[in-house]
């Protein structure tokens, strides 16, 4: 049997033929994009639609997987009528037959696959001297690190070397910090090649994030009740020094590296389940709508509508020709922030406010005018209860909440404490299994159900 990672020639074909999506920083805005045949991949000239093909499927993979991974959390509550949504919403992961998650499963498949094909050609033509842009080789090692890191953040095993038409047994469990590695060196050598200074802000919050992940990771793994290792607080030096560089490059600004999505490229998975469909809406820890007017989360220190997560919410939620396309940030200023203000609390470097958490904390604040941070200030949430907050409300629809809550030692709103009780509050740090789809196909998987799990 063939893994069902990526089906066919003509899947990938497809693919290659997407158009492009443009990154809101501008550094893909291609007005033009070529379309190519299966037969062209091997043409120098096809570069950039290479890469495109590979941003395509990231992208659509990212909007997918992200709508179960949102679904756990608190970010979305289920309100439909699809049961595999709601066993998401009450804390089960592992099924491995849930409907959403089986269909989600070979598009991450067929990103990271992807990826992994547009950095070889594209390496391919570099070697021979024909590659005329070394930003659309740097690029595609950016998707293939998102792609690997996605990886990494939602699944607790992949086959992580399966090719197009050739299965390969799956990483493990235990070895799945692995893809952060991968992850990583795609992102340093997309540094190495990268001309474009927002392309290389964006390879550089990419490797601070997947360092991250890797810390975060460490501190999830084995899966089950205790406290993190070590603690819920991340601090490392490779990840802040790669955000405080992330964060030179990409200047003041409220910076995002974002995935874009439109009528003409690929759609956005979560904006239709949420928006069109109505299956989930936004949780209660966002939105509350136990009160007249419904009310969003509020700032601790103004007692005001917290600023940017009214912000993300009016622009996810769109109008009727939006609706199914907004943007999803992938990393940004404000969390490199985070990252920064987070190694200072694990430092201790909360007690005066010349210190780097109350700095960094405020720079996040800044980029909303909302009133500073004041340590001294009795009144003010104590330093971990305003880095949880700021994460909280700076990164809606991240991909990070459910991380944060593992580690928090806290729980969604949703979770089932009734027997049977969740899975993510008996193991906390369980993610995405191995789904039914590649169970079936991949032969290492129908020889030995236990590698797969």
């Amino acid at each position: 049997m063939k893994t069902n990672i990526t089906t066919s020639a003509a899947r990938v074909t497809m693919l290659v033929l997407a158009a492009t999506l443009v990154a809101c920083s501008g550094l893909l805005d291609v007005k033009n994009p070529n379309n190519v045949n299966a037969n062209d991949l091997d043409n120098p000239a096809a570069a950039a639609s290479i890469a495109n093909g590979a941003l395509s499927a990231v992208a659509r993979a990212w909007g997918r997987v992200l709508t179960d991974y949102a679904t756990v959390t608190d970010e979305l509550t289920w309100i439909g009528s699809r049961d595999g949504f709601r066993e998401l919403d009450v804390g089960f992961l592992t099924n491995p037959t849930n409907e959403f998650l089986d269909a989600d499963f070979p598009y991450v498949g067929e990103a990271r696959w992807l990826s992994d094909l547009a950095i070889a050609k594209l390496e391919g033509f570099r070697t021979a001297g024909t590659l005329k842009v070394a930003d659309d080789l740097a690029r595609s090692y950016l998707y293939g690190a998102l792609a690997y890191a996605m990886i990494g953040d939602m699944f607790n095993n992949f086959p992580i070397a399966s090719d197009r038409q050739e299965a390969a047994p799956p990483l493990g469990s235990a070895n799945m910090a692995q893809v952060y590695d991968t992850a990583i060196a795609y992102a340093t050598r997309g540094l190495a090649l990268a001309q474009g200074t927002n392309l290389r802000a964006a390879l550089t919050a990419t490797r601070a994030r997947a360092r991250w992940s890797k810390v975060v990771w460490s501190k999830l793994h084995p899966v089950g009740p205790g406290v993190p290792a070590g603690g819920p607080w991340v601090n490392d030096g490779a990840v802040n020094t790669d955000a405080a560089a992330a964060l030179g490059l990409a200047g003041t600004t409220d910076w995002k590296y974002r995935l874009a999505y439109s009528s003409s490229t690929v759609d956005n998975n979560i904006g239709a389940w949420v928006n069109s469909r109505q299956e989930m809406r936004v949780g209660n820890a966002y939105v509350n709508r136990a009160v007249t007017p419904v009310d969003t989360l509020r700032d601790p220190i103004t007692n005001a509508k917290d600023p940017e997560v009214v912000r993300a919410l009016v622009e996810f939620k769109g109008n009727a020709a939006t609706q199914f396309y907004a943007s999803l940030t992938v990393v940004s200023a404000r969390e490199l922030y985070l990252i920064l203000a987070e190694a200072a609390l694990a430092a201790g470097d909360t007690l005066l406010n010349t210190g780097q958490f109350v700095t960094n904390i405020n720079a996040v604040r800044a980029l909303n005018s909302l009133t500073a941070y004041d340590v001294t200030n009795a009144a003010h949430p104590r330093p971990a209860a305003m880095l949880k907050y700021e994460r909280k409300s700076s990164l809606l629809f991240h991909g990070r909440r459910l991380h944060d809550l593992y580690r928090y030692q806290e729980r969604a709103d949703m979770w089932q404490t009734a027997v049977p009780m969740a899975e993510a509050v008996q193991r906390p740090g369980i993610l995405f299994p191995i789904t039914l789809v590649e169970l079936l196909a991949n032969p290492y998987c129908v020889s030995s159900v236990a590698a797969c799990q």
